[in-house]
């Protein structure tokens, strides 16, 4: 005797449009809760490439068969049916391509893009096309909409050996998973390093002074981050050259510089920790100068050289 079918899908069912937004829901909401969870990792794929492309999909073909074309010879047309691989495949697509569309837009300036950005577009368009899908889906006669039914195995699904091939391909698959969100999730830096970073007064990169009369005062900000695995000791030194030959001077004050030797400060810091200084310069004489700013590491570990090419006059 045949065991009874169960219908998952179907008129007055739409379970698979409530699956892919109920998983855009939870991977908006993971990251904020268990954001190093593999199951974060797992639904956003998710949510990234399938559910949109699944509910656009679902609003473009609502029933089971689509037409292709149509002829002009009367009651005649191509029809095809959608398969769930045909619907898989389209949805992998299209997700790709909302996503990349998205981004695209947002690199324009329009929105910042963030996770918080990219986020919101996925509901929005999941659940959207998923109203647009189930609107249209009932509007179809109840033998062309979409049914994906349970047929349970009349034998013993796998054998013994079949068991253990699942099995070991499902437990590479969380092993490769695992590797994946490791290596997502791990310090890519790699080697030590230091950050050391120079902007204008207003922390923009193109703000930086450019012409200046003599003994007039110009401002920059100065960043300095240590990501060395231990304390260092960094020297900082602002010159006319590109020499390490300084004198020692309290840099958190005006200083005039000249031809000849530069000045120098000692910034101690912790591992992890960066630092911040606004330095205020001004050049004594006229001329086309080049301000070096110099980052020695400890012990003259690394030399980081940042200019400044200025015009006084």
């Amino acid at each position: 005797m045949a065991r009874r079918e169960k219908v998952l899908v179907g008129p007055g069912k739409p379970w698979d449009i409530a699956l892919v937004c109920a998983v855009v829901a939870v991977a908006a909401l993971l990251p904020a809760y268990l954001p190093t969870s593999p199951l974060a990792w797992f639904f956003g794929f998710a949510a990234v490439f399938y559910c949109p492309g699944y509910a656009i999909t679902s609003a473009l073909l609502p029933g089971r068969v689509a037409t292709l074309s149509r002829s002009f010879v009367p009651h005649q047309e191509r029809t095809q049916t959608i398969t769930m691989l045909i619907r898989s495949a389209m949805a992998v697509g299209l997700s790709a391509t909302t996503v990349a569309l998205a981004a695209t837009i947002m690199t324009r300036g329009l929105v910042e893009l963030n996770a918080l950005s990219i986020g919101l577009t996925l509901i929005a368009v999941t659940f959207i096309a998923s109203a647009a899908a189930v609107q249209r889906r009932s509007k179809l006669p109840p033998g062309d909409q979409l049914v994906i039914v349970y047929r349970p195995a009349e034998r013993s699904p796998l054998n013994r050996r079949e068991g253990a091939v699942v099995a070991t391909i499902i437990v590479a698959v969380m092993a490769l998973g695992v590797v994946a969100a490791t290596g997502l999730t791990a310090d890519r830096s790699g080697l030590p390093y230091s950050e050391f970073e120079v902007t204008g007064a207003d922390g923009r990169l193109d703000h930086l002074p450019s012409s200046l009369s003599p003994n007039q005062p110009a401002a920059v900000e100065i960043r300095i981050a240590n990501h060395l695995g231990q304390a260092a000791d960094y020297t900082l030194i602002v010159s006319l050259s590109d020499s390490m030959s300084a004198t020692p001077a309290d840099l958190s004050g005006p200083v005039v510089l000249s031809p000849g030797a530069g000045r120098s400060t000692t910034i101690p810091l912790a591992d992890g920790q960066s630092y911040q200084q606004r330095l205020t310069f001004s050049i004594d004489r006229p001329g086309d100068w080049t301000v070096y700013l110099l980052l020695v590491g400890p012990e003259g570990s690394e030399v980081m050289t940042l200019w400044m090419p200025i015009t006084v006059g």
